[in-house]
């Protein structure tokens, strides 16, 4: 059941993000979300996974990284999305 909520809520998030135009993260702007990702009390340093959204979190300027798309946001409010 886990990995169904995983992909739901990432063809979610694709879906706003192509309609959106594909907007991308500077690296500068991407290990800002890291750093805030990585302190949270719902960060899973094992998996390396938000336990809310259940998105991958790293530092890559990667297509299948969350903190690399610009139209994005924390599912808690720590990071908003940005206008790069």
């Amino acid at each position: 059941m886990r990995y169904y909520y995983k992909i739901k809520n990432f063809i979610q998030s694709l879906w706003f993000h192509v309609g959106a135009g594909l907007p991308r993260s500077s690296q500068q702007v991407i290990e800002y979300r890291y750093n805030i990702c990585k302190s949270c009390e719902l960060f899973d340093s094992i998996n390396k996974e938000c336990t809310v959204c259940g998105c991958m979190i790293n530092k890559k300027r990667q297509f299948f990284n969350k903190l690399a798309w610009a139209d994005q946001s924390c599912p808690e409010g720590k990071w908003q999305p940005t206008n790069e």
